[in-house]
């Protein structure tokens, strides 16, 4: 897969574990607000660096764990199961467009995190919920940190670039 073809898919969630006898996955999306799951036609698996593989989607339910999705090919509980901790990715065509001052949350995934001095602190390669908080999982040169969405400042989508106003302590090295 090429660069280009790579950039055009959206990190949505992560795979949970195989889901009864006939090969479904639950997929935990990490933006837990949207449904746009439910009308994907394809998805991409990911492991760790390898290439994704492209799925066809059959069937897709949102419960309140996440999503249940049936793919073409995955026929059984132990096709299911291999699918474990793979990284689910759409063709960002295949997503509604965010309304006016919306941002979709997995594509703050990969942007450059700095603090309200322009310090950067790490880049965002997880989004996490705990309650009802949203939380970008940073990751810098020596540890990482979540970080509530609730302190975002500023979102540059073309440079990739968030802005946080990182209360006194937050990137401290220190656990």
């Amino acid at each position: 897969m090429s660069d280009a073809a790579r950039e055009q898919l959206l990190a949505v969630g992560r795979v949970a574990r195989a889901h009864g006898v006939r090969g479904r996955i639950l997929l935990v999306p990490y933006n837990t607000r949207s449904d746009s799951l439910t009308r994907v036609t394809a998805l991409w698996l990911a492991a760790g660096s390898a290439e994704p593989t492209r799925y066809e989607v059959t069937r897709s339910e949102r419960t309140p764990q996440g999503y249940l999705i049936a793919l073409r090919g995955v026929e059984d509980r132990d096709a299911a199961a291999a699918l474990r901790g793979r990284e689910a990715l759409v063709e960002r065509s295949a997503l509604p467009v965010p309304d006016e001052g919306e941002i979709d949350a997995a594509a703050l995934i990969g942007c450059c995190v700095v603090d309200a001095l322009g310090t950067e602190r790490g880049r965002v390669i997880e989004l996490e919920t705990a309650g009802l908080q949203e939380l970008l999982r940073v990751r810098g040169p020596e540890r990482e940190w979540l970080v509530p969405l609730a302190l975002v400042q500023e979102i540059d989508e073309v440079a990739r670039r968030i802005v946080v106003d990182a209360p006194d302590g937050l990137f401290d090295l220190e656990e």
